[in-house]
């Protein structure tokens, strides 16, 4: 039985470097945009903001895998969480310190007051800020909050997911999807759950988990409902995503290493690109020059995840290794 998939590291980099796609080409400030809204690169790079369904995919596949590694049991949720923050927060914090110092830089330059204030600070630890009536100090960090409340969902739907009866598998998955339904909160998890799901279930399959033709059924439904309860166009990433992991096989180092570091790059890439485009958009005028700029901030962005990676992200990965889930006396 399978249970490694290098294709998910490439997937991983293409997810970010979409997002950074989305937020470059459709980059606006008190000067105006970078393009027209009505503008072809403008409208290409909309697309880009797939790559945060793609993630929602991966992580409804590997997070279950990983779980599945590590025998994982319902009375551990507690210790799978610690090692899930660890490997998360330390470099979310990090860019949360990058985000206000650039903030206090700019501050001192324009002779404009900075304010901290401690309860944003402490509301985006706990990645509560939409509930809160306070702004996300890097607006990416939405889709973070999401993610760690999947940890959560799925810590407590794994009980029923490792089942020796099929049927409460099965019943479990459909309820889960049906919240999808019912809940229209995008504050929240659960409206995300058809598009999670789908990462879920292909892994049931890849592991001889759930009877194929069941769980192509079940994949086919929530496709269908998240092109009904979202949008067509995300059910054509998902899928896409899906068959890259089912059917492809590419295990490259560079590939591999463009996927370890997608992390650091989701996290710093409006700090590092976004502040290039805020320094130089107003020097170029052409389109073509635009492009190149783009480009540019692209480039700077994967320079400094790689650094960002060795330096942060690295370390954390590696001191959330330690965290044994289940504990070695078992």
């Amino acid at each position: 039985m399978k249970t490694y998939f290098p294709t998910i590291h490439l997937l991983r980099g293409i997810a970010a470097t979409l997002v950074c796609l989305f937020h470059f080409t459709g980059y606006e400030e008190f000067r105006g945009q970078l393009f027209p809204t009505d503008s072809f690169i403008y409208q290409m790079g909309r697309f880009g903001v797939n790559g945060v369904f793609i993630f929602f995919v991966i992580s409804g596949f590997v997070i279950p895998l990983a779980l599945s590694k590590d025998r994982f049991q319902l009375k551990y949720l507690h210790r799978f969480l610690w090692r899930r923050c660890i490997r998360i927060e330390i470099p979310y914090l990090v860019s949360i310190l990058l985000v206000i110092s650039v903030g206090i830089l700019f501050a001192l330059k324009n002779h404009t007051p900075f304010h901290f204030n401690i309860a944003q600070f402490l509301y985006h630890i706990v990645y509560v800020i939409p509930f809160t009536s306070y702004e996300w100090y890097n607006i990416i960090y939405w889709t973070l909050a999401i993610e760690f409340q999947f940890y959560i969902t799925i810590g407590l739907l794994y009980y029923f997911l490792s089942s020796d009866k099929k049927i409460v598998m099965i019943i479990a998955l459909l309820l889960f999807g049906a919240l999808g339904m019912i809940i229209t909160d995008n504050r929240l998890v659960f409206h995300y759950s058809q598009i999670f799901l789908q990462g879920i279930i292909l892994l049931l399959i890849k592991t001889e988990k759930i009877n194929p033709k069941i769980g192509s059924f079940l994949l086919s439904l929530f496709i269908i409902q998240t092109a009904y309860f979202h949008s067509i166009e995300i059910s054509v990433f998902t899928t896409a995503t899906l068959m890259a992991i089912h059917f492809l096989d590419i295990n490259r180092s560079y590939t591999n290493r463009f996927g370890d570091i997608s992390y650091s790059l989701y996290l710093t890439h409006g700090l590092v690109g976004g502040n290039l485009l805020y320094l130089l958009s107003r020097y170029v005028t052409t389109d073509f020059g635009k492009i190149l700029l783009v480009i540019a901030a692209i480039f700077a962005s994967l320079v400094f995840s790689y650094l960002y990676w060795w330096l942060i992200e690295r370390p954390a990965k590696r001191l959330s290794a330690k965290v044994s889930i289940t504990p070695l006396s078992e």
